[in-house]
């Protein structure tokens, strides 16, 4: 591990972003607005958690520059505007993070840590004039797995074995189903649906991230297929 100034390496990168963005610098990065770059944030995440599968600390390393670029990016378009830049939104975080853990930089207890964190969080969405509800707390464009994972937290915890009931007995009956019959094709969605959505209950009983444990499945049957 080589050693670099932070702070140098932070204002360098800053730079760089500034001059792409200038009247000489790339035409494509000068077209881009946070809407076009939304994509590129996602590839660049999805990137880095392969990197993180991979357990290659250069790769890992690469990819975590990728997505600091995009937030140096979108940053960079906001400071053009006025708006902020990268010392506010460090700042924000920083703020945030004192606010979250007072336990660690106030004086409360760690005993009740998760709930004075959710009580920081509601908090915030009130002083930014949003709501708390549910449906508004969840961002819609997440993928449909991790957003059933967050609903499923806020549902009461079931106990593992009617989970596995359940699942089993769904099971059983979609067996009873014929694929040929239009009649029954809207009770394999439900059925489909119900499975789905227990076992992300179930994963999340378990403390699994269905999420994460669905990529790498898929990723080890690409790698089956593609012997």
């Amino acid at each position: 591990m080589t050693e670099l100034n932070v702070a140098t390496e932070i204002l360098n990168l800053i730079e760089i972003m500034a001059k792409l963005r200038s009247p000489s610098g790339c035409p494509w990065d000068k077209r881009q607005t946070p809407e076009s770059l939304k994509p590129c944030i996602l590839e660049e995440a999805y990137e880095l958690l392969e990197a993180i599968d991979n357990n290659n600390s250069d790769e890992i390393c690469d990819e975590l520059g990728d997505l600091l670029f995009q937030v140096v990016f979108i940053t960079q378009i906001f400071s053009e505007q006025k708006e902020f830049g990268l010392a506010e939104v460090a700042h924000s975080i920083g703020e945030k993070l004192r606010r979250r853990h007072p336990h660690v930089f106030a004086d409360a207890s760690t005993d009740n840590h998760a709930q004075l964190w959710e009580e920081a969080k509601h908090q915030e969405r009130l002083k930014n004039g949003k709501s708390n509800k549910l449906k508004d707390c969840i961002p819609d464009n997440l993928p449909a797995l991790k957003k059933a994972t967050k609903v499923a937290k806020q549902i009461k915890t079931e106990n593992q074995s009617t989970l596995i009931s359940k699942l089993q007995n769904n099971s059983s009956r979609l067996s009873s189903l014929s694929e040929e019959a239009p009649e029954d094709r809207k009770l394999f969605e439900i059925l489909l649906s119900d499975i789905l959505f227990n076992t992300v209950q179930l994963s999340h009983s378990l403390k699994i991230d269905a999420e994460d444990l669905l990529r790498q499945k898929t990723t080890q049957v690409i790698h089956e297929i593609d012997r």
